[in-house]
Order: structure tokens, then C-alpha cells, then sequence
């Protein structure tokens, strides 16, 4: 496809070529050089964003008749470095002559054997230009989110897609969006220099671009107020909800060809509001609903800053700097937790790099980066009295994280070398991440009551029931469980994560192409050494217009075990920390009282290796009449020894002071690798990226993968039993549907949607209550066999708490769908200059996110029993729309 819209543009150049202009108009002429001096052929420019046109044999370009006075001209090549330069027609004008910088490794490896079929242009990649990037939005949030949406096309869980900026492994802040100069959303995951496998989530790689060779900058504003925005789902009334952001960009040479810089700062305050939506008791003991809009404000201050520096024409060094200092008040409020139960949070990031690239030869290519960034978190809860969880009705009381302190300290170094020769492309490298953590983490210092309602006589209650009965002291009236934990909140960990990889990418013929490489992966806490997983990935055109496209690729994945399921072991030890947990206690007098008192550990971490899994994918291209492109892939997965949590010392007999394997009264908790994980994703997609006044890319994808292991803290319903425990991933949505538009409208309005539809994630039915007495409570309902005093008629069939029988199925709710539309409108007016000036312009935008103002419902109540069983009562926020001006000098 990439042959055919060079070849379209190609004849486009030679038509306008042959056309005169008229008077007072003429066209902008330049060369395209790299900084070696040797000519760029096919390097695409465009002036003052119109249609673009390439560089010819000779490197040489033309464009259409433009009006007399100055222009502003982007070029850009794959494998280098985009560029914005200055042009006068008219008196003044001269040709241009553009030297681009090599881009990093990872660019350049593109640029490489660019003719052919090319393993690594694997079916759902897709490269973001400058065109691409303008239409998504200003709003680093919805930005995110946007990329995360398109990254799903890997056939991974979406919004779980990794983000980098230039290279480097570590995920960090996205960059203001001027400061791009492409955005590779999935490059070929199964190439060895990448750890993740395609279903977790897919990868979103960010290139920044230089300093401009003039001064350059712009000014920015958006505003949202509240008149123009839609009550939330589930609230009584409409909120003052709105946003402002202000910002400001600069860009410029500081030695011609030799040093150049880029600045930028944001500020945004988000005023937020989250919608408490939750069963409460009014002082009678009457079931009250509580719905509330509760502020969570933002206030969001963003920085970064590049210098660029060529000390010789072989060694590109930039050095980066990036700031991200969040306020944000109430987190964790909304849905059934109350304003009490939240806390405010002081988020920051900060980032130093250094990139070194060095062009060695002609067939050399080298590439050293460093980086060390530092993130500090800091809470404050809005009460520290002991937590309040009432199963399927609200959550108050102070919030268990309490005054959470975290330092987290990353040092990055990466070391990558590109050689070519002939039909081979080979690349390898060392990636060293070492993190340091030093934190304090009071969880549940404060305590937690639980009331999950349970048998009382020849009944079962609710939670909600079970704490009325609290307050009024009837019987049946003490909580489930009093949790509290104790020890020392300051507790350190330091990992040490080795990488060493190698690629070649071989071009057997000019349409069948072979990519093979290994990686070894090695880490500290804990030490694990074998690691080694090969890849392996095929190209082949059947025909000589590679129209058909054919790719089979498949690799073993080796995921590091993190430094969160680390500390969490480290934590809860015993010594570090330990959980008392009391049964039946007497609310308000929690520690003379209860009917049994248990203590909670973490075992010590066993021998454990890296999560492997085996990836294998096959897929088809074709391009069609009309340059309508179309793909389907199927993704096979097979993932095994995936941790998640077992009591290796529950009671025998469901009692909680029964006899146990080893130790009377105490769980331990331990980390398993005896999780699985199986199935496929189905993804088919349609671009068009022709038209000259429509792009459109759809895609639609399926996901059908089963595992016993959601996640490292997840435990099976009975620790002695795994019956019922394979199911879908709570992260899964089994249809998800994805179509981005561009669309030019007349008088140069522009226009571009978003749209993601995808069905619910499933969600688990639970009890409420401890029925096995292992200290969790995710133990689920079964079948009623009409023996129960309290059966409950629900969609799932006719289900009970208390008793036994065949269990519901893990994860066996599911959500509504979720459907998002999204649309930018947008305009650039060019701004009167004086003669010879560079050009200046506005940009005026008006956006909104859920067009439709649809609720999107997050979650659906799952205690059976509740009262807000099965319905929904939290949701994503309503319609929101937002005016954007940009100042471009």
C-alpha cells in the first residue's frame, strides 16, 4: 500500500509541475539532504499543511502554486528526524536546502530495506504522522486513551497498552503532542527486543521531534464550562463541571545545524465531580439512597524541555527533561463509596535522558540511552477512622491506605546497535532498568469493619440488614469481620531487571522475508535466570503487486515478576507487618470481642521464574480497487505458571478456629505460579487512507481467552478446590469495535470522530460473606436445590447464599456495553503578517468526548442479595465539550 500512495503522489508532483502559477504566486522548491550529505529520496513535504509531495531521484521537491510571502514547510522521512523550515515566494525566495537528522534505532530500523515485503510492517501496526496527529486530542488524558484504543488492534486488553517515548523501555509521560513527530502504535510485538506479548495490552512507541532552525512557538488555551456539559449518569442534577488549560510551546536554533531547543508548560484545572450513588440507613433504619455529586478536582502542571546538539555529522545527542506534578482531591470517591471513605493525593514524575546516536557507517548504527526518573506519591485520607464496607450497599469510614508515602526511583540504561548488510538487518541490544522503591504504607492501620450479611436462624440477610440490626443491637447484628493490620509502615525493595536481545530481519526474496531473534531476560527480588525465549516471524507476497500479504509469526514471552507483588509479600510477612482478623466482633468494640481471632501473613516468596507464554499469530492483507485496505489475524495464546494467591493453611472444616494443615488460627497466604491463561483474538480491519478528503480506519476484534489467574493478589473462590475458577479475564471485553475517521469539510473546516464500542468486562457474584473460613470473602452463591430457606430468582437462575451445591461460574456477570464517540471540529485561519515575516495562524477547535452522552456503566452490583444487585451505579462521565484556541507564531 505504501508503493501505491508513493506512486500517487509521485504523479501528483509531475501534474502540478506542468501547470503555471498565476500572478503573485509561485511554488516553494527546495533539496533534501541528510547529514552525511547524501540525497533523501521520497521524503514527504507538505506546505502550510496542504496536500504534500515527495522528493524526487535527486532529492528535489516542488510544490503547488502558493500565494507570495512566507510559508511554513514540514518534511519528513522514515528513519529521520521531521523538520519545520521557512520558505519565501516571491521577493526574497530562494530554494531550500534541508539537512534531517537520523532518528533513533528503533526509526531507523524501519527505513531499512524499505521496498519489499517486510516482516516487521506486521498486520495491525499503524504509524501516526503529523496529519494523523493533529485530528486527536490536545488533552494529554484523551490522548492517552485515544492511542490505547488503537492499540488494542494487537489483539490486547485495552487500555493496558505499554507507552514510550523515544526508545526508552521505561513508560513515562506522553509529550505535549506538537512535540511529536510520529507515533508507531504496535510495531512488531513479536520482535525480541520487546518483552510483553500481544495480549496484554500492545505498544504504543512516541518519537519526538527537534528544535525548529527558526524561532518558533505557540500559545494554547481550552476551555469547558458547565452549561456546556451534561449531567453525569446516575446524578440528581448537574454539576459545575469544567476544565481549563492554558500552555505555552517554543521551539528554536540555538547554533544553526549544530543545537537546537524546545520548551513547554501546562497547567489544567479540571473541575470534576464524582457521582455517589449508594444504599445507606437513615436514623429510623430505613434503607435511604445516598446520591451525591462529590468534587474531586484536579490541578495538573506539566513541563518538559529538549536540547538537541550535533557535536559532528555522525553523533546526535539530545538530552530531555520532563515534569508532571498532579493535585488531586477525593480519589476513590463515586459509585457506592462515600466522600468519608476517599483520600487526596500528591502525584509527581520526573524524568532525565540522554540519547546519544551515532551513524558509524553507512551500514553502522548506534544508540546509547540513559535515563533515571524519579516519582514520589503522597496521601491523605479524608478520616482515619476505621474503614466501613457494607457488601453491595456503600463503602465509608477513613480509607485503608492512609497516609500512603511512596519514592519510587528508576534508572534506565539501554545500549543498541543496527547493522546492515546485504539482505540482512540485524539489531541488538541491553536493557538494564534498576528500580528502587522506598515507601511507607500504613494499609489498614486504621482497621476494617465488614459487614457481608450471612445466616441468622433459618434465614439469610443481607449486609445492609446485618448493619441495621448493628445500630439498632438486635440479633444477627454483629459484622462478618474486624481487620486490622500492625507493624512498621516504612518498608524498601530494590529490582534489578537484565535484558540482552538479537533480531535479524532477512530478505530471502523481494516478497517473502524471515525475522528471527532471542532475548534473555534476568531480575533480582526474586532471582530468576532462565529466561530465554526465542522468536520467529514470516512475510510472503504470492503475488508480484503485493496486493496479498501473508504473515505467521510466534515467540516465547518471559513477563518479570513486579516489584508490587514483591513488596506485598515483603510487606504482610509477619515481621514487617501482619493482619489480625476477628470474627463476629461487637462493632465499635472489635478487639475485647468475636468469635474468633486469626492472623494473616504473606509466606515467603517461593522459587519462582518469569510468567512464561507462547504467542503465535497468523494473518492476511489485501489491498483492494481503490486502495481500500483490509486485514484479519488471529492471535493464539498460551500462557501457563501465572501467579495468583492460595491460604496454604485454611481450616479443614470451614470454621475459622478449625484445625488446620500446620498452624492453629493463622493464614498464610502464598504466591503460586499454578495460573493458566488460553484462547485467542480475532481482529479484522478496513483503512482508507487515499481520499484526499476522507481517511478512515475501522477494525473490530474478539477476544476469547479463559484463565484461573486474573491478577497476582487474586485467590480462588476454595483453597481446595478449582472448580468453576477458569473463566473469562475480569479485564476482558469479548467484542470491541474501533473506527477513526478524518474527514475534510469545505471552507477548510476539518472534522474527525472516534469511535469504541466494546461489550462489558464480566464481573464476579459473590456471597458477601466467609462461608469456608480462609479470611476472604469472594466465596460464590449456588444453584438452590430448593432445600433453602432463602432463595434468590436472578438471571444467573435461581441462586443461594447459604447452604451448598453446584457453584455459579467465576466471573459470571457482565457488564453493559460501552460505547464512546468522540469528535473534533477544527479550523486554522492564516494571521496577517508583514512581508517576509514568518507566517503565524489560529486554530480554533471545538471537541467533545461521549457525543452521544450515553451512561457507559463501570460497574454493576454483585453481592447477591444487595439491594443494588444487578443494577448498575457507577458509570464514565457524560458528554463533555470543549473550546480550544491555538496561537502558532
Amino acid at each position: 500500500m505504501r508503493l501505491a500512495i508513493a506512486a500517487a503522489m509521485v504523479s501528483a508532483t509531475l501534474g502540478v509541475q506542468a501547470q503555471q502559477c498565476a500572478t503573485h504566486s509561485g511554488r516553494v522548491s527546495g533539496e533534501v539532504r541528510d547529514t552525511t550529505g547524501a540525497l533523501i529520496v521520497g521524503a514527504v513535504v507538505a506546505v502550510d499543511a496542504g496536500d504534500p509531495v515527495r522528493t524526487d531521484k535527486q532529492g528535489r521537491f516542488d510544490s503547488a502554486c502558493v500565494v507570495d510571502g512566507s510559508h511554513t514547510v514540514s518534511i519528513e522521512a522514515d528513519g529521520f528526524e521531521a523538520v519545520v523550515e521557512q520558505a519565501q515566494v516571491g521577493v526574497g525566495a530562494h530554494m531550500l536546502a534541508t539537512k534531517l537528522k537520523p532518528s533513533s534505532v528503533v526509526a531507523v530500523v524501519d527505513a531499512v530495506n524499505a521496498s519489499g515485503v517486510d516482516s516487521e510492517d506486521v498486520a495491525g501496526s499503524r504509524t501516526l504522522q503529523a496529519n494523523d496527529l493533529k485530528q486527536l486530542a490536545d488533552d494529554p488524558d484523551e490522548f492517552a486513551r485515544q492511542l490505547q484504543v488503537l492499540a488494542a488492534a494487537a489483539g490486547g486488553a485495552p487500555g493496558q497498552a505499554i507507552i514510550t517515548v523515544d526508545g526508552f523501555q521505561n513508560s513515562g509521560s506522553i509529550p505535549p503532542k506538537s512535540a511529536i513527530a510520529f507515533i508507531r502504535v504496535n510495531p512488531d510485538l513479536f520482535s525480541s527486543e520487546y518483552e510483553r506479548p500481544p495480549y496484554q495490552g500492545g505498544r504504543v512507541e512516541i518519537f519526538t521531534r527537534p528544535g525548529q532552525s527558526r524561532l518558533h512557538g505557540a500559545l494554547f488555551t481550552t476551555q469547558s464550562t458547565g452549561f456546556l456539559n451534561a449531567k453525569d449518569p446516575f446524578a440528581l442534577s448537574r454539576a459545575a463541571i469544567g476544565k481549563q488549560r492554558y500552555g505555552f510551546e517554543l521551539s528554536g536554533p540555538i547554533r544553526k545545524n549544530k543545537a537546537d531547543f524546545t520548551l513547554a508548560l501546562e497547567h489544567r484545572q479540571i473541575d470534576q465531580f464524582a457521582v455517589v450513588n449508594a444504599v445507606s440507613l437513615d436514623a429510623a433504619g430505613n434503607n435511604v439512597n445516598v446520591i451525591a455529586n462529590v468534587a474531586t478536582p484536579q490541578t495538573l502542571w506539566e513541563g518538559s524541555a529538549r536540547l538537541g546538539w550535533m557535536p559532528n555529522v555522525k553523533n546526535n545527542v539530545t538530552t530531555t527533561y520532563s515534569a508532571n506534578v498532579n493535585s488531586l482531591h477525593n480519589v476513590g470517591v463515586g459509585g457506592t463509596v462515600l466522600q468519608q471513605a476517599g483520600y487526596d493525593s500528591l502525584q509527581q514524575e520526573h524524568a532525565l535522558r540522554f540519547t546519544d546516536l551515532q551513524t558509524l557507517s553507512a551500514r553502522l548504527v548506534h544508540e546509547s540511552r540513559i535515563g533515571y526518573t524519579w516519582r514520589n506519591r503522597d496521601d491523605a485520607p479524608q478520616s482515619s477512622a476505621p474503614s466501613l464496607v457494607v457488601a453491595g450497599a456503600f463503602t465509608g469510614g477513613g480509607a485503608t491506605t492512609q497516609l500512603l508515602r511512596s519514592h519510587q526511583r528508576d534508572l534506565e540504561m539501554d545500549d543498541d546497535i543496527l547493522y546492515t548488510r546485504g539482505k540482512h538487518s540485524m539489531k541488538a541490544g541491553v536493557q538494564l532498568l534498576n528500580t528502587t522503591l522506598n515507601d511507607s504504607l500504613p494499609t489498614n492501620f486504621n482497621g476494617q469493619y465488614v459487614f457481608g450479611g450471612g445466616p441468622v436462624g433459618t434465614t439469610t440477610i443481607s449486609g445492609l440488614e446485618q448493619y441495621r440490626r448493628a445500630l439498632l443491637g438486635l440479633p444477627g447484628g454483629t459484622p462478618t469481620l474486624y481487620t486490622v493490620t500492625d507493624g512498621n509502615a516504612s518498608i524498601s525493595l530494590n529490582q534489578l531487571r537484565v535484558v540482552l536481545y538479537a533480531q535479524d530481519q532477512w530478505k530471502l526474496r523481494p516478497r517473502l522475508s524471515l525475522s528471527y531473534g532471542l532475548r534473555y531476560a534476568v531480575q533480582s527480588s526474586p532471582t530468576t535466570l532462565k529466561n530465554a525465549g526465542p522468536r520467529l516471524g514470516l512475510a510472503w507476497s504470492p503475488d508480484k503487486a503485493q496486493r496479498w500479504v501473508l504473515h505467521a509469526r510466534t515467540g516465547l514471552f518471559f513477563s518479570p515478576i513486579d516489584t508490587a507483588t514483591v513488596l506485598e509479600a515483603n510487606r504482610l510477612d509477619g515481621v514487617q507487618q501482619r493482619q489480625i482478623q476477628i470474627y463476629g466482633p461487637v462493632y465499635g468494640q472489635p478487639l475485647t470481642t468475636g468469635t474468633a481471632t486469626i492472623t494473616t501473613v504473606r509466606a515467603p516468596l517461593p522459587e519462582l521464574s518469569q510468567t512464561p507464554s507462547l504467542q503465535s499469530h497468523i494473518g492476511v492483507e489485501h489491498e483492494f480497487t481503490g486502495h481500500w485496505h483490509a486485514q484479519a489475524n488471529l492471535y493464539l495464546v498460551r500462557g501457563w505458571d501465572l501467579l495468583r494467591s492460595r491460604n496454604i493453611n485454611s481450616p479443614l472444616n470451614g470454621q475459622p478456629n478449625g484445625p488446620r494443615p500446620s498452624s492453629a488460627n493463622i493464614n498464610i497466604n502464598q504466591y503460586q505460579q499454578t495460573g493458566t491463561i488460553h484462547g485467542n483474538v480475532m481482529f479484522l480491519g478496513l483503512d482508507q487512507h487515499s481520499l484526499r478528503r476522507v481517511q478512515i480506519f475501522a477494525g473490530y476484534i474478539r477476544m476469547d481467552l479463559r484463565t484461573n489467574a486474573d491478577a497476582a493478589n487474586a485467590y480462588p473462590q476454595s483453597s481446595a478446590s478449582d472448580i468453576g475458577e477458569t473463566a473469562r479475564p475480569s479485564w476482558l471485553a469479548t467484542h470491541h469495535i474501533i473506527a477513526f475517521s478524518n474527514i475534510t469539510l469545505p471552507k477548510g473546516l476539518a472534522l474527525s470522530t472516534q469511535f469504541d464500542a466494546a461489550s462489558g468486562n464480566p464481573y464476579n457474584v459473590t456471597t458477601g460473606f466467609d462461608a469456608n473460613g480462609d479470611g476472604i470473602l469472594n466465596d460464590r452463591p449456588h444453584y438452590a436445590t430448593g432445600a433453602e430457606s432463602t432463595i434468590y430468582r436472578t438471571s444467573f437462575g435461581a441462586l443461594a447464599g447459604a447452604g451448598s451445591g453446584r457453584y455459579l461460574q467465576r466471573n459470571a456477570g457482565t457488564l453493559p456495553w460501552n460505547i464512546h464517540l468522540d469528535a473534533n471540529l477544527s479550523r486554522s485561519f492564516a494571521m496577517p503578517h508583514r512581508h517576509g515575516s514568518d507566517a503565524t495562524n489560529l486554530a480554533v477547535n471545538l471537541r467533545s468526548t461521549n457525543l452521544l452522552n450515553r451512561t457507559n456503566a463501570t460497574a454493576v452490583g454483585g453481592v447477591l442479595g444487595s439491594p443494588l444487585f444487578g443494577r448498575a451505579y457507577a458509570a464514565d462521565p457524560g458528554r463533555r465539550i470543549e473550546l480550544g484556541l491555538r496561537y502558532s507564531f
